[in-house]
């Protein structure tokens, strides 16, 4: 055959299938041109040379979306197969030999390839700019122009690499379908699956376990530290046990129904029960990754969106002054009291003469603080040297002086020897406590509203002590270990001087780090830090709503698939209902019960699935600071509500087509 007549079929072919291509080369080209967006962005000079930490979570995302696409891609492209199995196997019929079947097939993908490619290259480019915009406004840098992202041929080889890897595997998968499968079987797989499908108990039980499994761990896993590593093991057993369930549980449910013949004997039942059977066995996969992806979209989404929006309280816990300034040396617990005030004094010194016209300092402070690392065990806070952290609950401790705390927040509070003030980042740890213990000590315990910093990955407390020489005491106590030496050491006291700067001057900062004698101190300030957080949550934002478009493609993909390929399946069946005297309005009644059902299962799995592991999720939030649930349950219900109006969209349109399929 030649390459001309071998153009004609792969035209006439695609012409049509076009219900299956159109779509195909639709969603491939969006995935790819996310991947060469995030490739773009990651190597972009602007970014690079402005943004330090986002290249890093863009190459993450490149990963990530690489492989989502890459799964995606080849999951529509077995419905095109599959689809297509009877025109391959009339083509042998009428003497088409398989090398001449090949060649059509390679023409054919050729050109949805280079079709693909155009589109998501341009279309990546385009998209870009508008993404590189957004991307730059997530991170409150409004500098960025549309010229600060030109067209990048790093991400073009790269990209065409990417897509002739996906070309090459798609051909090689097609073409393998077809060579060892006689025409007979090839007919035949269009229309497997049509005997009744069996029980499986076993692989119910197993799902079951995982389930079970999972959800525990996702439920009564506590601590944002232990939380981080069973989330991907609670995550992959409910993913499995996902699978494992819509291929036998529903399967089993169906025939426990269908045993209790009173019911259904029913016209309704009979033909509803008996159908969704046939159903689940052919779509049990297809439903799984769609509550699977359903699940992803809506826990990244609602995680990402969380951290964005707690971006301003973890500047302001982590710095509630416009500077800072702390000696490169703290305190130790040699130092007296009057050592104290002489370094804090000097400290207080350098603000002040390094002022200029108008500039005047206000809302000044200085405090006394030791963090360091401990084990909490029940209502007594105990040293990591002493003890092994099994059963225990390893968290950190901030501990101040109460001079410092009233200066700082404008207060006369007044403590006795045996009381201390406390707060906790995450409240269950202070929750039912009466008296806490600290150094083998009971204390009496006053809860107060204090600011913990959000950069605190981990749960931690804030404890206020009446006095220097009892900050000094519990440095003492709770020790730290020398990485070098091995030696347990006390921990160290750290000395900070903060203050706000009215009619500041737009160089007052860069002055002040010039001005610094010998430089004794190191200084920050809250519009660096602010730079430096609204980067690296802006950017996972941006990553978030990436990945979550993935998945919302390959939902739709995959839904819209099993759709097309259930309408030309059940146009048959519909059309044996006819003939033996079903009434329209039963057959429509069933149907529309059917697919109801189906597309409605994995979003309600979906669901069950995000509340169960929204436990979990909002712990790990804790590694960006957002502690109290309430913040990201708002996320979450906002994101589940928006999903579900999305989903709703989709069985609108899907379902739409499926029905003129069938008619």
């Amino acid at each position: 055959m030649g390459t001309k007549l071998a153009s004609k079929f792969a035209l006439k072919n695609m012409k049509a299938n076009k219900i299956f291509v159109i779509p195909f080369i639709l969603s491939s080209s969006i995935m790819i041109a996310l991947f060469n967006i995030m490739i773009c962005l990651s190597q972009n000079e602007y970014v690079k040379t402005r943004h330090q930490s986002l290249p890093i979570l863009m190459n993450f995302g490149v990963v990530i979306i690489g492989i989502f696409s890459f799964i995606f891609i080849l999951y529509a492209n077995r419905f095109l197969v599959k689809r297509r199995n009877k025109e391959f196997a009339l083509y042998a019929i009428l003497g088409l030999e398989k090398k001449h079947i090949r060649k059509i097939i390679f023409i054919e993908q050729t050109i949805i390839f280079v079709i693909t490619t155009l589109i998501s290259i341009i279309g990546g480019f385009v998209l870009g700019k508008f993404m590189f915009l957004m991307v730059n406004k997530l991170i409150d840098s409004g500098s960025a122009k549309l010229s600060n992202y030109p067209f990048s041929t790093y991400g073009l080889v790269i990209t065409l690499v990417y897509i002739l890897l996906i070309f090459i595997v798609v051909y090689l998968l097609n073409i393998k379908n077809i060579s060892k499968s006689s025409p007979m079987e090839l007919l035949s797989k269009q229309y497997k699956g049509d005997t009744e499908p069996k029980s499986k108990l076993l692989l119910t039980i197993v799902g079951l376990a995982l389930l079970a499994g999972g959800y525990f761990l996702a439920l009564y896993t506590e601590g944002t530290l232990k939380s981080l590593g069973i989330f991907f093991v609670a995550s992959l057993l409910v993913i499995f046990a996902t699978y494992f369930l819509f291929i036998s549980f529903s399967i089993v449910v169906l025939k426990i129904m269908k045993k209790n013949k009173k019911n259904y004997y029913k016209d309704k039942n009979f033909i509803s029960i008996s159908g969704m059977m046939y159903r689940m066995k052919g779509n049990a996969l297809g439903l799984a990754s769609i509550a699977v992806l359903c699940t992803g979209v809506i826990i990244t989404l609602s995680a990402t969106l969380t951290i964005y929006k707690n971006m301003d309280s973890i500047i302001y816990t982590t710095m509630n002054r416009e500077y800072t300034m702390e000696p490169y040396k703290g305190a130790t617990v040699y130092d007296s009291k009057e050592d104290v005030a002489n370094k804090v004094a000097k400290s207080e010194k350098i603000v002040k003469e390094n002022l200029e016209k108008d500039e005047k300092v206000s809302k000044i402070y200085s405090k006394e603080e030791m963090m360091t690392f401990v084990y909490k065990d029940g209502d007594s806070v105990v040293s990591t040297d002493s003890t092994s952290s099994e059963g225990k609950l390893s968290c950190y401790i901030i501990v101040s002086t109460l001079d410092s705390y009233n200066q700082e927040m404008g207060q006369n509070i007044k403590l006795r020897d045996n009381q201390v003030l406390i707060a906790a980042n995450n409240k269950n740890m202070i929750k039912g406590m009466g008296r806490i213990n600290l150094m083998g000590k009971a204390y009496d315990m006053e809860v107060k509203d204090m600011d913990i910093p959000g950069n605190i990955a981990v749960e931690s407390y804030k404890i206020i002590v009446p006095s220097y020489e009892q900050l000094v005491e519990m440095a003492n106590f709770y020790k730290v270990k020398d990485i070098d030496t091995g030696k347990w050491n006390p921990s160290q006291i750290n000395l900070y001087t903060a203050w706000n700067v009215e009619n500041s001057s737009k160089d007052y900062f860069k002055n002040l780090e010039k001005n610094i004698p010998n430089k004794e101190v190191f200084v920050k300030s809250q519009a660096d830090l602010a730079q430096f957080i609204y980067q690296l949550n802006g950017g996972f934002l941006f990553l978030g709503i990436m990945i979550g478009l993935i998945f919302l493609i390959g939902t739709i993909l995959i839904t819209y698939y099993k759709q097309v390929s259930e309408g030309y399946e059940d146009r048959k069946q519909y059309q044996i209902m006819k003939k033996v005297g079903l009434p329209d309005k039963l057959i429509k009644k069933t149907a529309e019960t059917q697919i109801v059902w189906m597309f409605f299962i994995p979003l309600i799995v979906a669901l069950i699935h995000s509340l169960v592991a929204s436990k979990i999720v909002y712990q790990l939030l804790g590694l960006f600071g957002v502690y109290g649930y309430y913040k990201y349950g708002i996320n979450i219900a906002l994101v589940i509500g928006l999903f579900a109006v999305i989903y709703l969209l989709i069985f609108k349109i899907t379902s739409n087509i499926y029905y003129k399929i069938v008619k």
